[in-house]
């Protein structure tokens, strides 16, 4: 009795070793979703409006890790195309100039292509 005792709480440890990084790999997933303007928080919404000087905001996208939601907003002042990044909390996080935007490099067929300002992986 004293042996099966063992061997189950064995089982358990080893289980638990295993499934540990599955569990943090979760965690560490980014999850991605489009998102309607009116949908975003008004503070976050607001945030982003106010980083760039006469902004047109065309696109909103939002980005969950683990506990952490970062909106990400696409928007033309002026010719110049940005992308805002703003935290749920209403923080800007940072502001890129594009040389175009996303919905253009789709119509002409250059999606994937390296955005101004951005390093390859």
């Amino acid at each position: 009795m004293k042996n099966a005792w063992w061997l189950g709480a064995a089982c358990l440890g080893l289980a638990v070793l295993l499934l540990a990084p599955l569990a943090k790999a979760e965690e560490n997933e980014v999850k991605e979703e489009e998102i309607a303007l009116d949908k975003v928080p008004e503070a976050v919404l607001k945030a982003a409006k106010e980083a760039v000087k006469g902004i047109v905001l065309s696109r909103a996208e939002k980005e969950t890790k683990g506990n952490t939601t970062v909106y990400e907003f696409d928007g033309k002042a002026g010719e110049k195309f940005y992308e805002v990044k703003v935290s749920a909390e209403g923080k800007v996080l940072s502001v890129k100039e594009e040389k175009q935007n996303d919905n253009e490099k789709e119509e002409k067929g250059e999606k994937g292509k390296k955005k101004s300002g951005e390093k390859e992986k």
